[in-house]
């Protein structure tokens, strides 16, 4: 469980100098400031999506 907390972690906030917000920038034609803007969110909501799961998930097992 401890790695799975640490993954959820690990995705909240997406780094500018990642390859894959280039490519989703590239390829929807975004500029770099909704690019930066909807990665963040997107991210954001999974990583405290996930860390919810992750906690629920640790209660019962």
């Amino acid at each position: 469980m401890p790695g799975l907390a640490i993954d959820s972690g690990a995705l909240f906030a997406l780094q500018v100098n990642s390859s894959f917000f280039w490519m989703f920038q590239s390829l929807l034609g975004v500029t770099t400031r909704g690019t930066l803007k909807a990665l963040t969110f997107v991210t954001t909501l999974a990583s405290v999506v996930s860390l919810v799961i992750v906690s629920a998930i640790s209660l019962v097992a």
